[in-house]
């Protein structure tokens, strides 16, 4: 069952920009819930991110090559880290959105902001999110890349962690229920006889 984007705050908890994106859909037990269903919701993800989204606003088929970016990077980096080989068409799909150019930004007055050169359009943001998805699938801290242990939960996240075995998504969300699991198990056998 898919349900859409009711949810107003994104996760940034993946440690890469591309393994953010991916985490726009959730799969929970029973449902997906897809968090980038207008192109409303891909317009605050962008600017959650730091993305210029298009002057005039994002349309419909901009949603629709983010998803198609999107599960390209999903399926390239499951695949990837499963030893398994990507398709050529998802390779095509990151190639493509990397090709094109990257938003370009100027210091504003004062040097404490920053001003998009006018006009970016959905290309650009998903450029910057397709050559991050290439950095990480080329570099070295793909063999940290891991899906979430937990239970119903397969979130993509980079393991930034010194010791490299972290085994959730976010403590906020997966690592607090675990805990909280562990915790009620570790009780209820104390009290029992």
């Amino acid at each position: 069952m898919l349900t859409s984007g009711t949810m107003t705050e994104f996760d940034r908890g993946a440690g890469s920009l591309c393994l953010d994106f991916v985490a726009t859909v959730r799969d929970w037990p029973g449902r997906r819930v897809e968090l980038l269903a207008t192109p409303a919701e891909l317009t605050g993800w962008f600017e959650e991110q730091g993305l210029p989204a298009a002057a005039g606003g994002l349309t419909e088929p901009d949603l629709l090559a983010a998803r198609d970016l999107r599960g390209a990077v999903n399926e390239t980096t499951r695949g990837l880290i499963a030893s398994r080989p990507p398709t050529p068409e998802d390779i095509r799909l990151i190639n493509a959105a990397g090709r094109r150019p990257t938003p370009v930004f100027l210091l504003g007055p004062g040097g404490r902001t920053r001003t998009p050169v006018p006009e970016p359009d959905a290309g650009a943001a998903l450029s910057v999110i397709a050559r991050d998805a290439i950095n990480l699938l080329t570099g070295p801290d793909l063999g940290r890349v891991r899906a979430c242990d937990s239970d119903g939960c397969a979130t993509l996240f980079l393991d930034r962690s010194p010791s490299g075995r972290r085994r959730w998504c976010s403590m906020r969300r997966c690592g607090g229920r675990a805990a909280a699991a562990n915790y009620r198990r570790r009780r209820a056998a104390r009290s029992q006889p």
